[in-house]
């Protein structure tokens, strides 16, 4: 069975068609490649094989750019986005336009060992690592002219990942992007609407009325696989106070999300093994405690089907797994793991 689903953030339609994940398929996954641990740059003690540090959480006192730190962030040695040195000659047309890719374009690493990946890390060494990234989206928001700042991460061949130790990365952009541009609009329309309702709330509290795609509404955070989603096994965390900004958050907050989101990344584990996933934070460039229009919020997109000439064509997205079935997968997944 097959259905249009939209969207109801950004108002975008996708298509839940159950069954078509059960296609035969005669393009065999590549073999998994051997370990690079011993060439990685991302080690401890190779330090010098990467661009210098900007930021670092380090014991004893140790010294910047060698080893004995715990989580460290670089520039991105081959950024998406970066500072323009020498002004670009554009020639700009009505119907060609282009403008500088400034902006910033961070690694964090995750930890100084090779392994294990970041669901698995030890607790303590997770609160280090999410204080680290709220600290860091914290330093990119205050930066004059950007207008977001993306924390993500990549794991696996079909995420657009090239290294396996664990590492996420942070872009920050002057403009918004246009997946966050669109939620906004969706929020701003919601808002002039009903005088100032957030719509995440809304969608939140219809979700919890429904039931059947929620994982959790335990402490902090909301959890559910989103109606439409666009991806199998999609899953969205929301805070439940109002922030527009990942920034913005608590320390109880950012320790609570250093649980839970590993949690839900070893039940995907759990039903599908060593996928593919990646995962990114959604929020403006406002002053923490700035609310306004936007509520930020974490989702992690399972990579598990290629798109097809339709999806691509058709700009709509076809997921072959219906929400309410990955929620209950997942609902079983945590209680199996006992997360």
């Amino acid at each position: 069975m097959s259905e249009f689903r939209k969207d109801p953030i950004t108002g975008i339609w996708r298509i839940v068609a159950e069954g078509r994940g059960t296609r035969p398929n005669e393009y065999a996954a590549p073999p998994p490649s051997p370990s690079a641990e011993a060439d990685c740059p991302f080690c401890e003690g190779r330090e010098a094989r990467t661009p210098p540090e900007v930021a670092a959480v380090r014991l004893d006192r140790s010294a910047p750019n060698g080893p004995g730190w715990t989580v460290r962030a670089i520039p991105n040695r081959f950024p998406t986005v970066g500072s323009v040195s020498t002004p670009h000659p554009f020639r700009n047309s009505r119907r060609f336009e282009r403008a500088p890719g400034t902006g910033v374009h961070e690694v964090i690493i995750e930890s100084p060992k090779h392994s294990p990946e970041l669901p698995y890390l030890p607790p303590e060494q997770l609160r280090t690592l999410f204080r680290f990234f709220r600290e860091r989206v914290r330093s990119l928001t205050n930066l004059p002219g950007n207008g977001a700042v993306l924390l993500f991460e990549n794991r696996g061949p079909e995420s657009g990942g090239t290294l396996t130790h664990p590492h996420a990365q942070l872009v920050a952009t002057e403009t918004v992007p246009s997946r966050l541009e669109a939620e906004r609009e969706g929020f701003r329309r919601h808002a002039h609407a009903t005088r100032g309702e957030c719509l995440f709330e809304s969608v939140v509290a219809a979700e919890l009325e429904a039931t059947e795609r929620v994982l959790s509404d335990v402490g902090a955070f909301t959890t559910f696989a989103p109606f439409a989603s666009e991806f199998p096994y999609e899953v969205w965390i929301v805070p439940k106070r109002h922030e527009a900004t990942f920034a913005g958050s608590t320390d109880a907050e950012v320790d609570e999300l250093a649980r839970w989101l590993p949690a839900v990344l070893r039940a995907l584990d759990v039903l599908r093994p060593q996928a593919s996933y990646n995962w990114f934070v959604h929020g403006l460039a406002a002053p923490p405690g700035a609310g306004g229009e936007f509520h930020w919020h974490l989702e992690i997109a399972p990579r598990l089907v290629r798109a097809d000439g339709f999806e691509l064509g058709s700009g709509t997205s076809v997921n072959p797994v219906a929400p309410e079935d990955a929620a209950e997968e997942l609902r079983g997944a945590l209680g199996s793991s006992g997360s």
